[in-house]
């Protein structure tokens, strides 16, 4: 079995060679990694032809093209029965991937989703939770636990987005090509909205499927100051992310699968965007989406960017009288604002905290998304394939990870 992995890469030369260098750290001889670089101008390419190794295929853009397209033409590109993809700032644990394997030749599944550490870039004057990785009790050394994404259904229609967990990733999981095969909107074209990953989530949940989910990391997502991520996040008018931001809106408007709806770069409008859009197109008519609870979760994008609700509002209003759902709208601006966790979950992820333990990534005076996947793995060590053959429990495993955990220095 050949398993792909993909790092679609755009002007982030300082941060992909550790990202490489994770994957090629990988004893298998049976992978191949597909860098695709979007039309970097920053040495990218020289970055690449730095490593040497058979498995590494450098995959140019000579121009520009919107993420989803190169997330596009990176898989089709690809020739594994599975195929990975991560950022150019994230990592896979190399150390993990063997019991990876191991599942996806045992159970054949659609896919597989997993949980994802998390790592900041330790830029200066970014952040002050970066250069370490945290361990968290519940999301270490986990069961394989089998599901069907389309369970998921009511809950994407009521916009419960809390609750679609877990559900297939192409972006930091893992989905056969037989999957992508079956379920492709067209001859040529794996996702037809703005946003890959979102894309596919959603057309997995509407057609179902067998997936794995494991509580255990296998990946790290790391964030930098060049993270796309960034720019929904309301960044300073000519900062990087604002840069990256309005780059990044241009090539969607170039795209011909651009969103049917205007997302002004707010996660809100990109998730309700991404439904409707992937709808639309995908003729997934019913059942249909729950507009008053969706509108309501849409209307936080303009308070979470005041300088842009003039805009958002008029967008959404416009889409309603398009699909004659100016009521729901209505009953949207009437109800009372949703908080972004509930209670509940809240004191969920303060005991996952109390639970958890974070540790310095630095090595040997190195501190990059690849020290951090080292020490990851030095800290999980082989007990999860001591958890696959039913040798160890999950209990045990933790007790040792936090063993190994006392020799690395730890963070807050």
């Amino acid at each position: 079995m050949k398993i792909s992995i993909i790092i679609p890469s755009r002007e982030r030369a300082s941060y992909l060679g550790a990202s490489i260098q994770t994957v090629l750290d990988i004893d298998d001889p049976n992978i191949e990694l597909i860098v695709a670089d979007n039309a970097s101008v920053d040495g990218t390419d020289q970055v690449v032809a730095g490593f040497d190794d058979p498995r590494l295929i450098y995959l140019p853009s000579h121009a520009r093209v919107s993420m989803r397209e190169n997330f596009n033409r990176s898989v089709l590109a690809s020739t594994g029965d599975y195929v990975i993809v991560f950022g150019d700032d994230d990592a896979i644990l190399p150390g993990q991937f063997p019991y990876l394997r191991r599942l996806l030749e045992e159970h054949r599944p659609d896919g597989v989703s997993w949980f994802k550490a998390t790592y900041g870039w330790p830029i200066e004057g970014f952040g002050d939770k970066t250069g370490g990785i945290r361990f968290y009790r519940d999301d270490c050394f986990g069961a394989p636990h089998p599901y069907d994404p389309k369970d998921y259904l009511d809950n994407l229609l009521r916009c419960e987005l809390a609750q679609l967990n877990p559900t297939p990733n192409t972006y930091h999981g893992c989905v056969s090509r037989a999957y992508f095969e079956t379920h492709k909107p067209s001859d040529g074209v794996l996702f037809d909205s703005t946003i890959p990953d979102v894309n596919f989530q959603y057309r997995s949940i509407y057609n179902g499927g067998l997936f794995l989910h494991l509580r255990h990391p296998f990946t790290i997502n790391g964030y930098s100051p060049a993270s796309t991520g960034g720019a929904h996040s309301n960044p300073k008018e000519g900062s990087e992310g604002d840069k990256i931001g309005k780059s990044f809106a241009a090539e969607n408007k170039a795209d011909p699968y651009d969103d049917i709806i205007d997302h002004a770069l707010t996660i809100q409008l990109v998730f309700f965007s991404t439904l409707e859009t992937m709808r639309t197109r995908g003729g997934f008519d019913t059942p249909a989406p729950d507009y008053a609870l969706w509108y309501n979760y849409a209307l936080n994008a303009a308070r979470s960017k005041p300088a842009e609700a003039e805009r958002i509002n008029k967008i959404l209003a416009d889409y309603a009288e398009h699909t004659g759902t100016q009521a729901q709208l209505l009953t949207a601006r009437a109800m009372p604002v949703r908080s972004k966790r509930t209670l509940a979950e809240r004191w969920a992820r303060v005991q996952s905290q109390f639970q958890s333990f974070r540790l310095s990534a630095e090595l040997d005076g190195v501190n990059t998304v690849h020290s951090a996947a080292r020490v990851m793995d030095a800290v999980l060590g082989d007990d999860y394939g001591a958890i696959l053959d039913g040798g160890e429990t999950k209990n045990g495993a933790w007790s040792k990870a936090k063993r190994r955990s006392k020799s690395f220095k730890r963070q807050l």
